[in-house]
């Protein structure tokens, strides 16, 4: 089919003629996913022959990847029943087209060699974040924490969730062989970063002890997944007034509650990777902690970074390239 591009079941197109749609539909496509709310004129010749979603992005961008990982998990839900999709933007096969294509691909597990895809810096970060969390929690079970999460905003929206819990994951990462971290304790990290603002649904004021509630509430569901002890002392801590050394809990969290606690700390003085800064990645460097990033308030930074620096004796740097 001229113009349109085929990988595993997934077909790309620009916004697609009469003589792609007709193509596609006899070829098995079910379900038309739409990223160009613009493209809407062939509608009603697909009516009744497949679905279409919509789902706009701007060019060069990409939305959290929680919320990516519900499309993904439907899309393979349609591909796993034997239908295909197509995914089309607007006048050309585009950026946003290649990179939720390749999110998909990653959640299958397809070899990405040779396959092209984002051409931002979000959306590459978006890409290789979202393989990870494939392979360290899985599709399911993202879709778990996304929907405890939703019913609360995750209290200062997805945006804000994603970027401090991705980036508490990056810093873990960073960490894990001096820290000896366990996958467990990666999970509880990106768990914690995730919801450590729940509690700003009901309230600013105290939203740390609120959201501790509110997690409390959700134990059966989380339990299983995340070491709750260590989420509950990590979200509890991650505002610069609290005293993590003086919390009874810290005797069963011990040094891996406050360290964790610290990571969270200091990725909380990111607000936005998807929208504000720009951000390409944490490494450790002698006894820095060196985040390489654009547009961070420095000073916030400073000031949650002082808890990582007391408990580890390494020192959060930042550095715009």
């Amino acid at each position: 089919m001229s113009r349109v591009r085929e990988i595993a079941q997934l077909l790309i197109s620009p916004c697609p003629s009469p003589a792609i749609l007709r193509k596609v539909l006899k070829s098995g496509v079910v379900l038309i996913l739409n990223l160009e709310p613009t493209c809407r004129d062939y509608y009603r010749e697909v009516r009744g022959k497949a679905v279409v979603l919509e789902y706009p992005l701007q060019p060069l961008s990409i939305k959290p990847v929680e919320e990516v990982n519900e499309l993904v998990r439907n899309i393979l839900q349609v591909i796993k029943s034997g239908g295909k999709v197509l995914i089309h933007g607007g006048n050309n096969i585009d950026d946003r087209c290649l990179t939720v294509a390749k999110m998909i691909l990653v959640a299958r597990g397809e070899k990405l060699e040779g396959v092209e895809g984002p051409q931002s810096l979000v959306q590459e970060l978006a890409v290789s974040w979202y393989a990870r969390l494939t392979d360290l929690i899985g599709v399911e079970e993202l879709h778990v924490l996304y929907e405890i999460g939703r019913r609360y905003d995750f209290g200062a929206g997805l945006e804000h969730a994603s970027t401090v819990a991705n980036i508490s994951l990056d810093m873990a990462f960073a960490l894990k062989s001096k820290l000896e971290l366990s996958r467990e304790d990666l999970v509880a990290v990106y768990v914690s970063g995730l919801f450590h603002d729940v509690g700003r649904f009901y309230s600013e004021r105290r939203h740390e002890e609120t959201g501790v509630e509110i997690l409390r509430t959700h134990a059966k569901a989380l339990r299983d997944l995340v070491d709750m002890d260590l989420v509950e002392f990590c979200v509890k801590h991650h505002r610069r007034h609290t005293k993590p050394h003086e919390d009874p809990l810290l005797e069963r969290v011990g040094d891996k509650g406050l360290h964790l606690a610290a990571i969270l700390r200091l990725a909380d003085s990111f607000t936005s990777v998807y929208s504000k800064e720009e951000y390409w990645g944490v490494h450790l460097e002698d006894d820095s902690l060196v985040v390489v990033a654009r547009f961070v308030n420095k000073h916030r930074f400073s000031e949650k970074g002082k808890l990582l620096e007391k408990v580890l004796n390494i020192r959060p740097l930042v550095r715009s390239s």
